[in-house]
C-alpha cells in the first residue's frame, strides 16, 4: 500500500527545556488529523535532560518524529534552518518546545481552512499567554482582524509563533540570510505573506509560556532591540523593490532604533549611540546628523489627562492579572 504523503510538518526547537518539552511533544502527537503529521524536533545540545526525553519519544514514534540532534550548540538561527530543511509536509506549523497546543483538533481546523482557501498564505490563532513568574495569564490578539495581509504584518508582528500554519511550497528552503537573524519566524511569515492573505482564528488553541528560561527572555533589552533591528534590516533589503512594503517597514525600524538610542544614552554607551545613528543615516539619508542626534532626547512629559488614563489602564491591568492567577491553565483536550 502506498504511504500517504505528509500533510503537516511541525517544527519544534528545543534547548534546555526538560520541564516543558514532554508536554509540547504530547500536544502535537495527539492531534487528530486524517493525513500524517511529521514532528521535527531540533535539539540544540542541551545540558539538561531535554535530549533524553526527545530520544525516548523518537524511539516510541519513529515514523512520526524526526529528531535533529546537534553535537555542539549552533544557536537559534541554524537550529531553525536545520529543522526547516527536514520538513516534507504540504504545510508547516510551529510549536516551540516550551509551549503546547491545547486543542487536539487544531491542525484539522487550520488545514481545512487552508485547503478551502488557496489564496490564504498563513493562518494563526489566539493563544493564552502564561507568565510563569507570577502565574498570571492573558489572551493574545485583542481586537485582531480576521483577515489581514502583508502590509499589516510589516507594521508589527502579531502572529504568535506556536499558533502559525503556512504553506511550504513558497519556501521549501529558507533563504540563506536567515542564518544572520534571530527572529526567523517573523521573517518567514513576511515572506509567506507576499503570496496571499493571513487568516485569524479567534479561538485560543495553545499556551504560550513566558518565563526566564526562554531564549528571548534571557536576552537583555539591548539584545532584544538589536535583534529586532537586524531582522528588519534584512527584510528592508529584501523588500527594497517593493516600495510600499519598504516604507511600511521603515516605521517600526525607526521606532526600534530610537528605543535603542535611548537605551544606550541611559547606559552612557557612546559607541552604541554612534553606531545606531549611522544605521539610521543609512536608511534615512535625507535627514541631517543634527536631527538624528536629537532623536534620543528626553521623552516629553505627558499631559495630566494622558497620565491619568494611563494610570487607570495600569490599575485595571493589574486587577486582571490578579484574577487570572486563580484561573487554571487549559489541558490538552
Amino acid at each position: 500500500m502506498e504511504r500517504k504523503k505528509i500533510k503537516v510538518s511541525v517544527i519544534m526547537l528545543a534547548y534546555n527545556i526538560d520541564r516543558y518539552v514532554e508536554t509540547a511533544i504530547r500536544s502535537v502527537l495527539c492531534q487528530e488529523l486524517d493525513e500524517p503529521v511529521q514532528l521535527v524536533i531540533a535539539e540544540d545540545s542541551s545540558t539538561d535532560r531535554t535530549l533524553d526525553i526527545c530520544r525516548g519519544y523518537e524511539a516510541l514514534y519513529p515514523d512520526r518524529i524526526t529528531l535533529v540532534r546537534h553535537e555542539h550548540n549552533v544557536g537559534l538561527q541554524q537550529n531553525f534552518l536545520d529543522a526547516h530543511c527536514r520538513c516534507t509536509g504540504e504545510y508547516i506549523a510551529i510549536c516551540d518546545g516550551d509551549d503546547y497546543w491545547t486543542d487536539r483538533h487544531k491542525l484539522r481546523k487550520m488545514v481545512a481552512y487552508m485547503d478551502a482557501h488557496p489564496d490564504t498564505a498563513i493562518c494563526f490563532h489566539r493563544v493564552i499567554n502564561y507568565y510563569e513568574g507570577d502565574g498570571s495569564k492573558s489572551l493574545s490578539n485583542g481586537g485582531q482582524q480576521a483577515v489581514t495581509g502583508l502590509l499589516d504584518l510589516a507594521r508589527s508582528n502579531y502572529i504568535t509563533n506556536s499558533s502559525s500554519l503556512f504553506r511550504r511550497k513558497y519556501y521549501p528552503e529558507a533563504p540563506a540570510w536567515f542564518a544572520r537573524i534571530t527572529s526567523c519566524d517573523y521573517a518567514m511569515h513576511l515572506l509567506n505573506a507576499q503570496h496571499g492573505s493571513i487568516y485569524y482564528f479567534k479561538r485560543p488553541m495553545a499556551v504560550y509560556r513566558k518565563h526566564g528560561k526562554g531564549i528571548w527572555s534571557e536576552a537583555g533589552a539591548d539584545k532584544q532591540l538589536t535583534a529586532a533591528l537586524e531582522v528588519r534590516e534584512q527584510l528592508l533589503d529584501f523588500f527594497q523593490e517593493q516600495r510600499l512594503v519598504y516604507a511600511t517597514l521603515l516605521v517600526p525600524y525607526r521606532q526600534i532604533a530610537v528605543a535603542l538610542l535611548r537605551y544606550y544614552r541611559k547606559a552612557g554607551d557612546d559607541e552604541g549611540i554612534a553606531a545606531i545613528r549611522m544605521r539610521l543615516l543609512h536608511r534615512f539619508p535625507d535627514e541631517t546628523m543634527i536631527k538624528l542626534m536629537q532623536l534620543d532626547g528626553e521623552v516629553p512629559v505627558a499631559a495630566a489627562s494622558v497620565r491619568w488614563r494611563k494610570g487607570v489602564f495600569l490599575l485595571l491591568k493589574h486587577c486582571r492579572q490578579l484574577v487570572s492567577r486563580c484561573l487554571p491553565l487549559p489541558r490538552i483536550r
